[in-house]
């Protein structure tokens, strides 16, 4: 009986959702794409943004590498598959990307999608940035992926060159976007060169990506976001992919085109979408120096792999040097002397203590080509620090050329530090957000440095606190979360309970919207920072998907990022919500500045690092005006010798703000005048006056408020 009840349930159900599903409009990729205006330079939302709808489309990238023998996903997006989908007449306006959020339903098919298949799929058109998404629907119940029409081969690419991508004025063409998504080449001929440039290396989610230029100093750039191109050893597919070394030439590069802050991309999918390379200068690796720890007495032998690519022969190596950004010296590297090897070698002599000496290596191969390790010179140095004492934080995280590249990435080093952040305090959220242990020694810049989990002696990472004075030994890397020292030995525990370094306060500004490596941020990476008065100007910084992480300012812009979903306070919301609203204000914001998808982030670690926190009502959130009459706690109480205090008016307000002191007796008139309605702060300055307890008041209209403060000396 149980069973027959049973199975008219699932047949009502079937049929509710087939009759759901029959009132879901058919519209096509047009519909959703088309924008009349294609040449304004702004990104308007799809018409059909926020509908549900079918849509049909042939797939050019399936979700998973194969859907019975491995099931590891090709495009990167998260917890999510992915795919793409464009017309099968390749007709404009017809790209689009297709999600699936939950991998754990199996019900939508769209795991088993093949590239040479049109289907209809049935999601929620969503706008993303630069670009549109149709996010499938799974819930109630997930709704079948159908196979429309089988097709022989999978779709030709559209044409294109890197000159079409800019208008003759070398502005950006948003012509083009009548091909975003959609599956395109770039071919090499005469007149149009595809050279590589700016690769980027090391172990993060974008590596293995590159810029394409023209000779007219066009560009594009190709982003990894195919697994295949991928080269962090935790995010690629083969192993087999080794991208080209900058200044080689492509013979083509076919994949989507996509724009990022109105810059064209091009992302490859198969291994067989990039091209073989025509030319290419010789490729310089491995560049190693002996010792790493280097003294006063010490001669530095440096050594490089070097060599002719395509049939090329190396014709010299030359290795270029300063010291304390002195003039250029150049040191002639010899080759080994077997006559087939690929080692070059060269002697920097021995210097004074306390020099710093940066490097780098160029070779030249028979076609008259030339390359050079690193191969951005602007941004990326070899280099060491000659130290007579033991190394330091400061010494390893130091990174002058805007690279976020340690002089020590490598080698094995040893250091102490006060650990400022446990896995208490940031137990992340995701994959690309693990939990994450800080240690930092002092107050300054580059004082910050995290601790890696990999090896035998990961584990003990976890288990230390706040306030643990640790020695560490382990292997500088660069991470997509920033320089980590990791593969630790046995750590020690010098002391518990100390201190931690003050944080620096900054300015929201200074740090802004700076992209990786820019000094002014990276010297503060992994270092605790504090904001004050800040007022929150979005609320979900990244518009339709929430990444729980807000915009911020202290009243200059550029505004800055605050990231909630990785710290333990009661603002963790993790990625579906965040609690904050537009216009809510801080007295201050304290926390651990990092590094993560493509931005520099504040992560408050737990609600004591959040004080003088008001929120604004629903109603205000356009203007950012308090709902109500506030006054906060100073910040920072107790002080020594200056402290801010920060009030809100809810209306235009005749504002009085004195100190008294224990005694009753007036010490200072901060404020007497009439403000508008909004969200103040002042500075307090007692250096002139001894210690003890004093009292603030502020009355504004009928609002009166006292509140007292503690000064130390």
């Amino acid at each position: 009986m149980k069973l027959k009840s049973l199975i008219v349930f699932m047949i009502l159900l079937t049929g509710l959702v087939i009759g759901q599903t029959d009132t879901i409009p058919l519209v096509s990729l047009r519909d959703i794409n088309f924008i009349p205006d294609s040449s304004a330079a702004t990104w308007p939302e799809s018409p059909l943004a926020n509908k549900l709808v079918h849509v049909r489309g042939q797939v050019l990238v399936t979700p998973v590498v194969n859907a019975q023998t491995d099931r590891r996903t090709i495009l990167s997006a998260g917890s999510r598959w992915a795919s793409y989908i464009q017309a099968n007449d390749a007709s404009e306006w017809s790209g689009l990307m297709i999600l699936q959020n939950d991998t754990t339903v199996q019900g939508t098919l769209l795991d088993i999608v093949d590239t040479t298949g049109t289907y209809e799929f049935t999601g929620v058109v969503t706008p993303y940035g630069q670009a549109t998404e149709l996010v499938l629907t799974t819930a109630p119940q997930p709704i079948e992926i159908s196979l429309i029409q089988q097709h022989a081969k999978r779709p030709d690419p559209i044409p294109l060159t890197i000159d079409s991508c800019y208008l003759p004025d070398g502005s950006f063409n948003y012509n083009l976007r009548k091909y975003l998504g959609m599956y395109v080449i770039f071919t090499a001929d005469e007149s149009h060169p595809l050279i590589t440039s700016d690769l980027i290396t090391g172990s993060g989610s974008t590596a293995g990506g590159f810029n394409i230029n023209d000779l007219n100093g066009h560009k594009i750039q190709m982003y990894a976001q195919s697994r295949n191109f991928k080269t962090g050893t935790s995010y690629a597919l083969r192993t087999t992919y080794t991208p080209p070394p900058a200044g080689s030439q492509l013979s083509y590069v076919k994949g989507l085109l996509e724009a990022y802050n109105s810059v064209w991309e091009i992302v490859p999918l198969y291994a067989d979408d990039l091209g073989p390379i025509l030319v290419s200068p010789p490729s310089i690796s491995n560049v190693k120096r002996s010792p790493a720890i280097v003294g006063p007495n010490d001669n530095v032998t440096v050594t490089a792999t070097v060599k002719g690519l395509q049939g090329a022969v190396v014709t010299s190596a030359v290795l270029y040097k300063r010291v304390n950004n002195g003039n250029l010296d150049s040191l002639v590297m010899t080759k080994g002397t077997s006559a087939d090897s690929t080692t070059y070698s060269c002697v920097i002599p021995k210097m004074a203590d306390s020099a710093f000496v940066d490097f780098y290596v160029k070779a030249i191969d028979n076609n008259g080509l030339l390359s050079s390790s690193p191969t951005n010179l602007a941004t990326s140095r070899y280099s060491y620090f000659v130290l007579n004492r033991p190394l330091t934080i400061q010494d390893v995280r130091y990174s002058p050329f805007g690279s976020a590249y340690s002089g020590y990435n490598g080698y094995h080093v040893t250091l102490t530090g006060v650990v400022t952040a446990d896995t208490s305090d940031i137990p992340g959220n995701h994959g690309s957000n693990p939990p994450r242990v800080y240690i930092q020694n002092g107050k300054g810049p580059w004082s910050g440095i995290i601790l890696g989990t990999s090896g035998m002696n990961g584990p003990q990472v976890t288990n230390l606190k706040r306030g643990d004075n640790v020695t560490v030994e382990g292997v500088i890397s660069l991470g997509p979360l920033g320089v980590r020292i990791d593969s630790l030995s046995p750590i020690t525990i010098n002391s518990q309970n100390n201190p931690l370094p003050e944080p620096q306060n900054l300015l929201t500004e200074t740090i802004g919207t700076l992209t990786l490596g820019k000094v002014e941020a990276e010297q503060w990476s992994s270092c605790l920072v504090r904001y004050q008065n800040v007022t929150i100007d979005s609320a979900n910084a990244d518009g339709s998907y929430n990444y729980g992480e807000s915009y911020g300012n202290d009243g200059v812009l550029p505004h800055t990022r605050i990231i909630w979903s990785d710290g333990n306070t009661s603002f963790n919301a993790g990625a579906s919500a965040v609690k904050v609203s537009k216009g809510d204000f801080f007295s201050s914001i304290t926390g651990v500045l990092g590094y993560t998808h493509a931005y520099y982030k504040l992560t408050p670690r737990k609600d004591d690092d959040i004080s003088g926190y008001i929120p604004t009502d629903v109603a205000n959130e356009t203007t950012g005006l308090p709902s109500q009459y506030n006054l906060n706690q100073n910040y920072p109480n107790p002080f020594n010798p200056s402290t801010i205090i920060s009030w809100q008016l809810a209306v235009d307000s005749k504002v009085s703000l004195k100190v008294y002191d224990v005694l009753g007796r007036e010490v200072v008139t901060l404020v007497n005048e009439e403000k508008p309605a909004g969200n103040y702060n002042v500075k307090f300055d007692a250096s002139h006056l001894s210690s003890g307890m004093y009292f603030y008041r502020l009355q504004a209209g009928n609002y009166i408020q006292t509140k007292k403060m503690m000064l130390l000396k």
